[in-house]
C-alpha cells in the first residue's frame, strides 16, 4: 500500500468527520466527550468485533459445505484482510483478494470462491430484511416510512428472483454454449455456471443454511447492538433519519455516528491492518498485477 494512498484516505476519512462535525453543529469540547460512556463503549466495540469472530466460522463453514476444510484462524484471517482492504480501495477489491488467496493457497477455483463470498452476501441480505421487517413491525410501529416498506418489499422480490434465476439457469446451459464456440465466451459460461453450482451445492444441505442464517441474524444484530452502546449502522444520513423517528436529539445523535466511525472504521482499520501483516497478507496489498494474471 502507497504512503500517497494511506495520506489520500487519512485526509478525506478527516474531511468527513470535519463536514459531520460542522453540518451537525457538534460541539467537540472536553464537556462533550465527559457524555460519553466508557464502559459502553467498550461494550460496543466487543459486540462489533465478536461480529467477526461469527463472521469467519460462517466463511469456514461455507467453504466446508463445499468440500474444503480450511482452518479457522486462516479464513478469519483472510476474512479481516479483505475487510480492510475494501476499507482501503474502491470497488470491494477486498473480495476479489480473498479469492485470489484462496486459489493461490489452497488451489479453491475463483468461481467457487467467489460462489462463497456470494453465500455470504445472500445471507446478510437475508438476515437484514428480516430484522428490518421485524423493526419496521415493532420498534417504529406507525411511524415507519413508506420507502423502508418499499425497499423491504423490493429486496424480498430480488431474493426470490435470485432464488428462481439459480435453480433453472442450469436448463439453458447447453442452449448458450450452442449460441458460439468463441473460446472466451465459452471460459466465461464455465466461470458462471460453475459459480452458480457452488450456491446450489450449499442450498443441497437445509441444516447448514439454517446454521449459517442464525449466524448472519447474529452477525448484523452486533451492528444494531451499537446503536445502544454508542454507534449506528454505516449510512449516516438514513441513521440521523431514524434517530429523528424516535426524536433524538440531533447533536447527540451525530455524536453517536462520530462514535460508530471510530469503531467501525477507524480501529477496525488498525485491527485488521494488523491482522493482515501478522498473518502474512500483507503481499496483497503491495500490487494488484498478481491478482489480475491469475486465471480463472
Amino acid at each position: 500500500m502507497k504512503l500517497t494512498r494511506l495520506l489520500i484516505i487519512g485526509f478525506f476519512g478527516l474531511l468527513t468527520v470535519l463536514l459531520l462535525i460542522r453540518l451537525s453543529e457538534i460541539d467537540i469540547s472536553w464537556q462533550t466527550l465527559q457524555q460519553i460512556n466508557i464502559v459502553y463503549l467498550g461494550i460496543a466495540i466487543v459486540f462489533h468485533y465478536s461480529g467477526f469472530i461469527i463472521r469467519g466460522i460462517r466463511w469456514q463453514k461455507i467453504l466446508q459445505g463445499l468440500g474444503y476444510k480450511l482452518n479457522y484462524s486462516y479464513t478469519t484471517a483472510l476474512l479481516m484482510t479483505g475487510w480492510f482492504v475494501s476499507a482501503l480501495v474502491p470497488a470491494r477489491m477486498g473480495d476479489i483478494v480473498r479469492a485470489y488467496m484462496l486459489k493461490r493457497d489452497h488451489k479453491i477455483s475463483l468461481a467457487y470462491s467467489l460462489g462463497s463470498i456470494a453465500t455470504e452476501r445472500a445471507l446478510d441480505i437475508s438476515a437484514i430484511l428480516l430484522l428490518a421487517m421485524y423493526s419496521a413491525m415493532w420498534a417504529l410501529a406507525n411511524q415507519t416510512p413508506a420507502w423502508v416498506w418499499q425497499s423491504i418489499v423490493a429486496g424480498v422480490i430480488f431474493i426470490i428472483i435470485a432464488i428462481i434465476f439459480i435453480l433453472t439457469t442450469p436448463k439453458i446451459e447447453q442452449k448458450l454454449r450452442l449460441l458460439t464456440t468463441w473460446l472466451l465466451y465459452q471460459k466465461m459460461l464455465t466461470f458462471f455456471f460453475e459459480l452458480l453450482a457452488s450456491i446450489r451445492q450449499l442450498g443441497q444441505n437445509p441444516i447448514l443454511l439454517t446454521y449459517l442464517f442464525l449466524q448472519s441474524i447474529y452477525i448484523w444484530l452486533c451492528d444494531v447492538a451499537l446503536m445502544y452502546f454508542g454507534a449506528v449502522g454505516q449510512f449516516e444520513a438514513t441513521a440521523l433519519g431514524i434517530f429523528a423517528l424516535f426524536q433524538v436529539n440531533h447533536q447527540q445523535s451525530s455524536l453517536v455516528i462520530l462514535l460508530n466511525r471510530f469503531i467501525s472504521f477507524w480501529s477496525f482499520i488498525i485491527v485488521s491492518g494488523f491482522i493482515a501483516y501478522w498473518f502474512g497478507f500483507s503481499q496483497v496489498l503491495k500490487s494488484n498485477k498478481t491478482m489480475s494474471g491469475t486465471e480463472t
